[in-house]
C-alpha cells in the first residue's frame, strides 16, 4: 500500500463512523512521512483516563530523581489520617508506590466501584454542576466503600488509587496537581492546549471542549467534569496527546528504563488488555484469530473511548477520542483499521 492509499483507506473509514459519532484522530510516524488527522484537530477532547498516563510520568520522574522509590510506603508521605479507611485492617503499612500505580494495593474504585448509595459515577451525573475535590473522592471511598483485597492480593482498577498518587506527588513536589502538570509535563512538551478542566488553563486557545458523553448525558459543559483529577484530569488536542506519548516513550519525560518499567505485563484489565504501571497494553491476538503478528500497543485507554498508544513496531503515535462510553466497540474497530492500515504499508 502507497501512503496516499493509507490517507484514503483511513479516511473512508472515519467517514462512515462519522454518520454516528465525532471521531477526532491522530497517527504520526515522521519516519515514514505519516501525519495523519481526521476530525477537528485544534479542539481539546477530555482524555478520561488517558490522563494516568501524566500521572504516572510525573512518579517516575520522582523515582528518576530519587525522591521516590516504587518501593516507597504511601504512609510515609501521606498522613494517617488521610490514608484511614481505605486499606485492609493491619495492611496500610505495606501499600507502596507500585501498589498504586499497578492498582493491586486492595483500594477500591470511587468512579466505578460498588458503593453504599450508589456509585459516584452515577451519582454525579445528576448533579452536574458540583465541583469534586480529591478530598470528595477519597471520602467516598473511605466512608461508601470496603476494601477489596489485601495489598499484592489482586489486580482491581482504581481511581481512587491514583487521587492518591496525586496527593503523593504534590506532598513531594509542593505544588499544586495542576501545576506540577504543566509545569513537567505540558511545558516541556510543547502542549500548549493542555490543561485541567475547570482546574487550569491552556497556554494557548480556549477552553472549550469536543463533545462528551457518559451514557446519555453530555458532561463536556459542566463542572462534573472535576469527578477525574489525578485518575484522568486532563484535556488536550489529537496533536498534544501525540506529544504525550511521544514524550513518554522517547526519554523526555522519564528515562528508558523507567517507560520499560512502566510497560511490563502485569496484570490482564479484560480481553486484550493488559496493565502494566500506568499504561495499558493492546494485545490484538487476543481480540482476534487473524492478529496474532500484531504489534502489542503501550498508552492508555479512557472510558470515552478516548485513545493514546504507541505501536513500536511502526514507530507510529496514534490518538483516537470518540467522546461517548457508547462508542467504544466502534472506537476498537477504528483502532483496528489504524494498525491494519500501517502493516499493509510499503516499508
Amino acid at each position: 500500500m502507497e501512503l496516499q492509499d493509507f490517507y484514503t483507506r483511513l479516511t473512508r473509514h472515519f467517514d462512515r463512523s462519522a454518520h454516528t459519532w465525532q471521531p477526532q484522530v491522530a497517527v504520526s510516524a515522521p519516519h515514514r512521512g505519516i501525519n495523519f488527522h481526521y476530525g477537528p484537530r485544534d479542539i481539546p477532547f477530555h482524555g478520561t483516563s488517558v490522563g494516568k498516563l501524566v500521572t504516572a510520568a510525573c512518579v517516575m520522574q520522582q523515582v528518576d530523581n530519587g525522591a521516590l522509590t516504587l518501593d516507597t510506603p504511601i504512609a510515609s508521605v501521606l498522613a494517617s489520617a488521610e490514608l484511614e479507611g481505605l486499606f485492609a485492617a493491619g495492611h496500610l503499612y505495606e501499600v507502596t508506590i507500585e501498589h498504586l500505580l499497578t492498582h493491586t494495593s486492595g483500594v477500591n474504585d470511587y468512579f466505578d466501584g460498588r458503593a453504599r448509595g450508589g456509585k459516584l459515577s452515577k451519582r454525579a451525573l445528576a448533579d452536574l454542576e458540583r465541583k469534586w475535590s480529591p478530598h470528595d473522592l477519597l471520602n467516598h471511598t473511605r466512608t461508601n466503600q470496603r476494601p477489596v483485597g489485601k495489598p499484592g492480593q489482586r489486580f482491581f482498577y482504581s481511581d481512587t488509587g491514583f487521587v492518591l498518587l496525586g496527593r503523593i506527588l504534590e506532598e513531594t513536589s509542593g505544588l499544586p496537581l495542576e501545576t506540577l502538570f504543566h509545569e513537567r509535563v505540558f511545558s516541556p512538551l510543547e502542549m500548549t492546549s493542555a490543561f485541567m478542566p475547570y482546574r487550569s488553563s491552556p497556554h494557548q486557545g480556549g477552553s472549550s471542549l469536543a463533545p462528551m458523553w457518559l451514557g446519555k448525558t453530555r458532561v463536556d459543559l459542566s463542572p462534573a467534569l472535576t469527578l477525574d483529577w489525578a485518575g484522568g484530569g486532563i484535556a488536550a488536542t489529537p496533536n498534544d496527546f501525540v506529544r504525550l506519548i511521544r514524550g513518554l516513550r522517547n526519554g523526555t519525560l522519564v528515562s528508558q528504563e523507567s517507560w520499560e518499567r512502566m510497560t511490563i505485563l502485569r496484570n490482564r484489565f479484560r480481553v486484550g488488555l493488559r496493565y502494566g504501571a500506568g499504561t495499558m497494553i493492546v494485545n490484538f491476538a487476543e481480540l482476534s484469530p487473524w492478529a496474532r503478528n500484531w504489534p502489542r500497543l503501550g498508552g492508555h485507554l479512557g472510558v470515552s473511548a478516548a485513545h493514546v498508544w504507541h505501536d513500536p513496531v511502526h514507530d507510529a503515535d496514534i490518538v483516537i477520542n470518540f467522546g461517548s462510553t457508547a462508542a467504544m466497540r466502534p472506537s476498537f474497530r477504528a483502532l483496528y483499521e489504524v494498525v491494519g492500515a500501517l502493516r499493509s504499508l510499503n516499508s
